[in-house]
């Protein structure tokens, strides 16, 4: 009984908190495929990505209704609103909670993507029934879509897929801009411009 108890308090310091993961995203875009490596935990998730030499990181907070995203070569920060275009060309799941507002979600049971068990739901167009908008499969066991397809995006095989799970633990900087960033605002009109 001793050693039950002594492998269970082990275990609850070495594993992660619950959901908290590292993966390989595959985000497919208007026609461009990117490769992100994303980072969830129970504060929010982030990607990072580096595409022909540029270094990106989308931050995502869930207690806030914006999208940061750093550009760590030019130490600039811009915050858009979560629903701007930018924000959902940026993060797959900002996309889904936007149409989200104008559908209605059916779960279709569960399947296993990469060895995963998800729950299948899928997004019907509000005003228009038979329009189906999203697929999604989501993992309760990580909180977060393993895959998803955006019906609605206009080109073929849209959406994002995630594979190579791995357990992670955020640091204390992981959902923050870093120090001697210049901020950008990126508001419905004109940015307006602030330091940090």
């Amino acid at each position: 009984m001793k050693k039950v108890i002594v492998l269970f308090l082990i275990t609850m310091f070495i594993l992660p908190l619950y959901g908290q993961f590292k993966a390989k995203m595959v985000f497919n875009s208007m026609g461009q495929e990117r490769f992100f490596t994303v980072y969830s935990a129970d504060t929010g998730y982030r990607y990072e990505f580096d595409e022909d030499g540029q270094k990106g990181v989308v931050i995502v907070k869930n207690d806030e209704s914006q999208v940061i995203i750093l550009m760590p070569q030019q130490k600039m920060a811009m915050k858009s609103p979560a629903e701007s275009s930018m924000s959902m060309g940026s993060d797959p799941l900002k996309s889904f909670e936007y149409y989200q507002k104008s559908g209605i979600l059916k779960d279709e049971g569960n399947e296993t993507i990469n060895g995963i068990e998800c729950t299948k739901s899928v997004l019907w167009n509000k005003d228009n029934p038979t329009q189906k908008m999203f697929t999604m499969w989501y993992s309760e066991k990580y909180k977060f879509p393993i895959k998803m397809i955006n019906h609605i995006d206009g080109s073929e095989n849209s959406g994002m897929e995630i594979k190579d799970i791995e357990p992670w633990e955020p640091g204390t900087d992981s959902f923050s801009i870093p120090e001697g960033y210049q901020i950008m605002e990126m508001g419905a009109m004109m940015p307006g411009m602030q330091k940090n």
